[in-house]
């Protein structure tokens, strides 16, 4: 029998009856054959309609993840459980469908009680909206506006509307399009997707809009500042939805929770209610600079106009307002109204305008090239003043922790299987650290909000300014929190990790196809270290860098180095939104293609000249190792990456991918003392790549490969682990060979420590416990030496810890052994080449070879024009 609890916390001071929630989650292998046989049983026992789409699948065809839509009802301040169970005793109560009808001019969704017909050729969204017998919005009156300069607007014309989901209880329409005027080519219209959500019996809808900038930017000396060439400026962007005559004789504007609607009628009045900035202590941070340099606030916070007129300020406004006639109205919310500032509303008796990027903000508005946003927005267009409030805090829906660990698809939950204490416990006292640090530097409005302050590039800083530096998921910070969240059940964890989940995936992935074929669709890399970041905003590299920094080790741009996707897994995961899967997949594509290195002739004639120039400069000492992918966190990453994209439904040819890395970066045989791994600064990212293998193994004996490819990478594990056995130390046992021995080391030791527990794990017996004392000593060793530390509690060791700290709860359980492989042992060829003629022949060959066969004369010029530009 299948039982699930699913928990939900009303946090908002606001009874919830029959809001709408989504949830993903983890079944074990074999539990579930279909969804079909689950029904949904309420705190009271009545069964529940309830909406399931299967996620992902065993290798047996069982459910692995499935997504759960319903309605509940909590009280006030309580908490409610729900279940799902499959004992086939409850009867599930049918739920009205949602009608959907495609149309050339218009799709028409029938909800039940209200029916919206969305424009499919101009962006609005909506034509007409009509509850019951009533006309809502004037038909054809609702628009978007969009404008560059104030005056002009573009036009939103609509490219594809797609039915991305539907089921009894929710249905959403995926509308893509762009923003055009005459004389604009396509390639530099500014672009945008829109996701509207409708509900079974119900008036509301939720829109999920994301503008976006698709051209490259300039980013000349590989500097990425605010005003680069690329940059699209704009003054406004707006959703305006007129109302039809006499619907709207009141007008009700709550600014903050807890605060009483003040309801204003009368002919000629009308209200704005305008965040513009975060109200925080430190609203002036230089991290709002614009492109001028300075800082644009004309206030803090926010205020409320009547007539024109200021009649109130505050600081920080979560807004619900209300137009209408009696209890009944149209009602819209911001849910991170003040968090991703600038916005506004504006209503009066005519209509409603929801500024998702106000015009009265001081300066034009900036999306980097590549660059998007996205912003979600709650309609009710049948509710009274107060019945869309819950939309400021909607429910946290969590699971049980033995719901994740039981279900066996989320490896290294932290805290053992008996939930005890998990390192970073120590230094951390909970998720509200994370929501503190970003009052440091004010890490609020559209572009900084959810991203990590990065406070371990400060600890050198003097000054009264805050010391502005962005973390940008290093170390995949956000899968390390989502993986917290699974373990202790606290929404908080989930609520960090979901918005640093949509931050990745808006701002630091470089969305465009127009650049240089390395950087394409990258990630961006942290700022800078111990250095301001300046006008990068999130990219890394300014040119005020080059004050204090040696210009020949500034500028660059995404890099393999920094390629995270576990973190976009597992939110793809909880909340089905396929822009999460399509990321991981093309952040794999991408981390793969530019550790080949890019397949143009012009590219591999490069990489051709640097083979020569590097044996050259050995010409008369020992010859390193030439493999074809290095022993470092960028093949490490490139594997993850691939297991991700694999486990998000990429294809088997990811997992084929993930095994040549590996083939191509290590070898069984190698000379590994050869290999300067006891080079801390410049080789201690190997153990990442190890860390990566482990998950290879994983995934091979999840589906049942034990095979050659296993067997291969099995036997690299275990000879570059008995190497560490032999050589490995902590890292500040001598500091004397580190630029700055800080608490980021001992934070790094904690891997060693995961893959000495990993290879005890594959090892046979022989051997198993010499990586078990291993793996002790060097968790004690990094566990003691960050308690040493005050600065353990920073954003870098703390990434660390949510990374790798789960390991010391393992340590002392039963050791769940992998499986040995019952193949014939393979041959695995020769052990990664020296640097030499014939190493570097072959690969020339090999390279000149796949650049021929995948030659395009567009893309040869593409890439020249893309280097001469920047």
């Amino acid at each position: 029998m299948i039982a699930r609890e699913i928990l939900l916390k009303e946090r908002g001071g606001v009874e919830r009856n029959g809001e709408f929630v989504r949830i993903g989650l983890p079944f074990a292998k074999g539990e579930l054959e279909e969804p079909d046989g689950l029904s949904l049983m309420s705190p009271d026992g009545t069964a529940q309609p309830v909406q399931i789409a299967v996620l992902k699948r065993w290798k047996d065809n069982s459910v692995k993840w499935a997504l759960f839509d319903f309605a509940a009802s909590v009280q006030a301040n309580a908490r409610a459980v729900y279940r799902i169970i499959s004992d086939g005793g409850a009867v599930l109560p049918p739920a009205a469908a949602i009608g959907i009808t495609p149309g050339a001019d218009a799709w028409r969704v029938d909800t039940g009680v209200a029916e919206f017909f969305v424009d499919a050729r101009d962006f609005r969204p909506f034509c007409r909206v009509s509850t019951g017998n009533r006309q809502v919005l004037v038909p054809d009156g609702a628009s978007c506006i969009f404008s560059l300069d104030g005056e002009n607007r573009l036009t939103p014309g609509v490219e594809c509307v797609a039915l991305e989901a539907e089921g009894p209880i929710r249905a959403t329409l995926r509308l893509e399009g762009k923003f055009f005027s005459k004389g604009d080519s396509d390639e530099h219209a500014p672009r945008f997707v829109c996701r509207l959500h409708f509900f079974s019996g119900s008036s509301r809808v939720v829109l999920e809009i994301t503008l976006h900038n698709p051209r490259a930017a300039r980013h000349g000396g590989g500097l990425w500042d605010l005003g680069d060439r690329g940059s699209l400026l704009f003054r406004e962007l707006a959703l305006l939805f007129p109302f039809s005559a006499g619907l709207a004789e009141q007008i009700a504007c709550s600014a903050e929770n807890g605060i009483a609607p003040f309801i204003r009628t009368g002919p000629t009045e009308s209200m704005i209610i305008y965040q513009e900035s975060s109200g925080g202590k430190n609203w002036l941070s230089p991290a709002h600079r614009s492109r001028n340099g300075q800082v644009p606030f004309n206030f803090r916070g926010y205020n409320i106009q009547i007539k024109g007129k200021e009649v109130a300020r505050g600081r920080r406004a979560t807004p619900t307002v209300w137009c209408g006639k009696g209890s009944n109205g149209i009602a819209a919310v911001l849910p991170r109204f003040w968090q991703e500032f600038p916005k506004a509303f504006e209503l009066d008796r005519t209509g409603l305008k929801i500024a998702l990027f106000p015009s009265r903000f001081p300066v034009l508005h900036e999306l980097q090239g590549g660059e998007r946003k996205t912003t979600t927005v709650y309609l009710d267009f049948d509710t009274s003043p107060t019945g869309l409030g819950w939309a400021r805090s909607p429910l946290a829906a969590v699971a049980l922790p033995e719901v994740y660990r039981r279900s066996g698809a989320i490896p290294d939950l932290p805290g053992g299987k008996h939930g005890e204490a998990d390192l970073v416990d120590r230094f951390v006292a909970g998720p509200e650290v994370i929501l503190e640090k970003r009052e440091a530097i004010d890490e609020f409005g559209w572009r900084n909000f959810g991203d990590l302050y990065a406070d371990h590039e400060a600890v050198y800083h003097q000054g009264a300014a805050p010391f502005v530096s962005h973390y940008n998921n290093q170390y995949d910070v956000c899968a390390g929190i989502y993986r917290k969240f699974f373990a202790t059940g606290d929404p908080l964890w989930g609520e960090a990790a979901a918005d640093l989940a949509r931050h990745v995936l808006d701002i630091d992935i470089y969305h465009t196809d127009k650049d240089r074929e390395a950087y394409n669709g990258g990630l961006f890399w942290h700022t800078d270290h111990y250095i301001p970041a300046g006008l990068a905003t999130h990219r890394s590299f300014s040119r005020e860098h080059l004050e204090v920094k040696d210009p020949r080790f500034c500028g660059g741009g995404p890099a393999a180095e920094h390629c995270y996707t576990t973190g976009l897994m597992l939110h793809y995961f909880m909340t089905g939104n396929p822009d999460y899967r399509e990321a991981v997949i093309a952040l794999a594509e991408w981390a793969v293609r530019l550790l080949a290195g890019p397949h143009e002739l012009l590219s591999v004639v490069r990489r051709i000249g640097r083979y020569v120039s590097l044996m050259n400069s050995v010409r008369n000492s020992v010859k390193p190792a030439f493999p074809r992918y290095p022993l470092t966190r960028a093949t490490g990453n490139a594997i993850t990456a691939c297991l991700d994209a694999f486990e998000v439904g990429g294809g088997v040819g990811f997992l084929e991918q993930a095994e040549e890395l590996i083939r191509g970066a290590m070898h069984p045989a190698d000379d590994i003392s050869a290999r300067d791994l006891l080079n801390a600064e410049d080789a201690w990212s190997y153990t990442v790549l190890l860390v990566a293998v482990v998950k290879f193994l994983d995934k091979k004996s999840e589906i049942g490969e034990v095979d050659g490819g296993y067997a291969y990478a099995r036997a690299c594990l275990l000879a570059y682990g008995e190497w560490m056995l032999r050589h490995e130390y902590p890292y500040l046992d001598k500091p004397e060979l580190l630029e700055y021995p800080n608490e980021t080391w001992p934070a790094q030791d904690l891997r060693k420590s995961v893959i000495f527990y990993h290879a005890a794990r594959f090892s046979d017996q022989c051997n198993r416990e010499a990586f078990l004392e291993a793996a002790r000593f060097f968790f004690a060793a990094a566990r003691d030496e960050l308690e040493r530390h005050p600065t353990s509690s920073l954003t870098r060791p703390m990434a660390l810890m949510l990374q790798n700290g789960w390991v010391g709860a393992r340590l002392d359980e039963e050791l769940a052994t992998a499986p040995v492989p019952d193949v014939p042992a393979p041959f695995f060829g020769k052990p990664t080449p020296r640097l030499g003629f014939p190493a570097v022949a072959a690969r020339v060959g090999w390279e000149m070879a796949k650049a021929i066969k995948a030659i395009s004369l567009r893309r040869e010029i593409g890439l020249l024009r893309a280097r001469l530009e920047n």
